[in-house]
């Protein structure tokens, strides 16, 4: 995991950057690993301190952006917000991959239903021409096992 901090408009203290890389590493919690990269832009407009962040997971990414009139208080907020998106985001992937698990379990099973049957057929129409053996209409290659 990467993290950019941009500061525009103000200093970058030490106790800033240490304070967003804190908050950081408890929203990570969520995603976690070598494609994952934040991005971090705190500026000051008037009397306004602006956080913006931006997580990239992969192709995706997520944005919150807080503005209030102390610096502190607009990253903890901006944090909350990032966590809540990707908290809602988890749970969707999950709900997704439960349903695509259930759908792959049917799709088996109706597969393997298919196959039981079309090859029960090609048994019962081999039984009645035993001149061409067990898999009358099947490849080449089980046409020379069974003919030989």
């Amino acid at each position: 995991m990467q993290i950019n901090i941009t500061s525009r408009y103000l200093k970058l203290s030490d106790s800033i950057d240490s304070y967003i890389r804190k908050k950081i590493v408890k929203v990570s919690k969520f995603y976690d690993g070598d494609n994952v990269w934040i991005h971090v832009i705190l500026s000051i407009e008037k009397n306004r301190q602006i956080t913006e962040i931006v997580f990239h997971i992969g192709k995706l990414a997520f944005r919150a952006k807080e503005q209030s009139f102390d610096l502190y208080t607009s990253i903890g907020m901006a944090i909350n917000k990032l966590e809540e998106q990707l908290k809602k985001q988890k749970e969707n992937s999950k709900v997704r991959r439960k349903n695509n698990l259930k759908v792959l379990k049917n799709k088996k099973h109706s597969v393997e239903k298919a196959f039981f049957l079309r090859y029960s057929m090609r048994y019962e129409r081999g039984k009645r021409n035993e001149n061409y053996g067990f898999f009358e209409e099947g490849c080449n290659n089980c046409r020379s096992e069974v003919n030989r």
